[in-house]
């Protein structure tokens, strides 16, 4: 059997609907049309083969009892004829893939799927009060068990040579004529696996497995060519009959970081399923790693440079997402995280993040909820969403470099980089000393009533300005009536790039603006 994404061959209200004619002589053969939808994600092929059971309504002995019938391209058939009284209504249920020791009633997880998801990939098929007909009755085949997709970005530097997925239920009892999984109520086997070895759909980025539905605690091992082994428990979770759903790991040399989806794709037509509970995964720590000129955060890897003020910053913008938090291409919405942009349109471009960093107003950057009147001022020198041992720089620390403030009284003429005649940091003096600036947009919000959007100019066919890097220092703030925040300034790294000049100067900053960032590393 084949499995394409994409294949419809009927919609599922045509499945409901039974070819018929008015009762005559016997009709003939049984025969079944397989119903196969876009989410059933199946395509039969010649020679594959379904048990089938027939019972006639109020009938307590069944007609057909494991009835083997094969596909022919078609429909599956056998030599099974229908019984002789034509208005007799039958009820029939089928299952994938056909077992010769009769239809189960009882389901074991399969260990090595390898090679491939299919043996392990029990379908059925229930109709009821179906008519004897020389047509071959429709009948829609559903998936019982739970698919997982293992979606991978390696960056450990080593091949991957196996994914394996632990602590689902080992068994379960099956019954088909109801299409039911629920727990299992029988003795187990002594050889039933624990963990199941997931086939590789995509080499070397995505791994495939079915599992048995039920609560479940998954413990996620991905074994490495270098002869380590990284593995992660998720939160427990119940996992439906029929759900499909993503986990994405990023592996990062020694270790890795595990998301499950907070939305589980469908895998039928039954709409979408959730994740029980308030997390999908128990977090690791944040990775991070440093080393001479660069480190690498959260997988990524940052180039640093130590300047001429004595401090080490980052030499490229940060990309980090906080765990739980979506970027947004909107900047009238207040996500707190933005792709930046760099055109004419004004319209953001996610691809643009791996060159010119990501967009964040102060909260995020901070790493609070809120910026509030109680914690306006409190944030000089804070962490925020920088590394360990790094962080947001301070008001002092980004004129201590530039040397120049848009406030009369923040002008540091023993700024290494200062150039009185421009009146900032030349930018041909950064990117000569490592800290290359990277011109990106800034989401521009002034006040709470105020609609956000991007702030992108264009000088000699280069779009970009930059609002760099919140600086921790509150500058002044004003409340609205009820007396909530109005404005709060914040004191930003901002670019001049133009003809008259090529520089970059503090200024203040809304904190529902958004700007990138650049870390500052702790003194020793």
């Amino acid at each position: 059997m084949k499995r394409n994404l994409g294949i419809a061959l009927a919609v599922l209200a045509l499945a409901a609907c039974q070819r018929t004619v008015e009762p005559e002589a016997v009709p003939g053969k049984v025969q079944i049309e397989p119903i196969i939808t876009k989410a059933t994600e199946v395509n039969f092929e010649n020679g594959d083969q379904v048990g089938l059971t027939m019972a006639k309504v109020n009938d307590t002995e069944k007609y057909a009892d494991n009835k083997c019938l094969t596909f022919n391209g078609t429909v599956f058939e056998s030599e099974l004829t229908w019984y002789a009284d034509a208005y007799s209504k039958a009820d029939m249920y089928a299952y994938y893939p056909y077992s010769q020791e009769g239809t189960p009633t009882a389901y074991y997880v399969v260990d090595d799927q390898t090679e491939g998801i299919v043996a392990a990939d029990f379908m059925a098929a229930s109709k009821k009060d179906v008519l004897p007909t020389p047509n071959a009755v429709a009948m829609v085949f559903k998936h019982m068990m739970t698919k997982i997709v293992v979606n991978v970005e390696n960056l450990s530097g080593a091949q991957i040579e196996a994914v394996e997925i632990a602590g689902s239920p080992v068994a379960a009892d099956i019954n088909i004529a109801e299409m039911t999984v629920s727990e299992f109520t029988g003795t187990l086997p002594a050889d039933v696996p624990a963990s199941v070895k997931a086939y590789e759909a995509e080499a070397g980025k995505t791994w495939k497995a079915i599992i048995i539905p039920g609560t479940s605690k998954l413990q996620l091992s991905i074994t490495l060519s270098n002869g380590k082994k990284a593995s992660q428990p998720l939160a427990e979770m119940t996992l439906k009959s029929g759900g499909q759903y993503s986990i994405n790991v990023r592996l990062i040399q020694d270790n890795m970081i595990v998301s499950a989806s907070g939305e589980i794709e469908n895998w039928t037509d039954e709409g979408e399923l959730d994740f029980e509970g308030e997390g999908s995964v128990e977090e690791l720590p944040v990775e991070f790693t440093e080393y001479d000129g660069y480190f690498v955060y959260d997988g990524v890897e940052y180039k640093t440079v130590k300047l001429a003020d004595g401090n080490t910053w980052m030499a490229e913008n940060l990309r980090f997402i906080p765990r739980g938090r979506t970027v947004s291409t909107d900047p009238t919405v207040d996500a707190g995280i933005w792709y930046p942009a760099a055109n004419e349109a004004k319209t953001a471009d996610p691809a643009l993040a791996e060159t010119l960093g990501l967009l964040y107003d102060a909260a995020t950057a901070f790493g609070v909820e809120a910026i509030t009147i109680e914690n306006a001022g409190t944030f000089e020198g804070v962490q925020g969403i920088c590394p360990e041992g790094w962080h947001i720089p301070t008001a002092t620390e980004m004129t201590g470099l530039v040397g120049h403030s848009t406030n009369a009284d923040d002008i540091n003429t023993s700024a290494p980089y200062y150039d009185a005649a421009i009146k900032g940091a030349s930018l041909a003096a950064l990117k000569e000393a490592g800290w290359e600036w990277q011109f990106a947009s800034a989401r521009n919000k002034t006040t709470t009533s105020a609609t956000g959007s991007y702030l992108v100019t264009n000088y000699n066919g280069i779009y970009g300005v930059t609002s760099y890097v919140i600086g921790s220092t509150l500058r002044q703030y004003s409340t609205n009536d009820d007396g909530s925040l109005k404005n709060v300034q914040y004191y930003y790294m901002m670019s001049t790039y133009n003809a008259s000049n090529e520089k970059v100067a503090v200024a203040n900053g809304n904190f529902l603006s958004g700007g990138s960032i650049r870390c500052i590393k702790d003194k020793e």
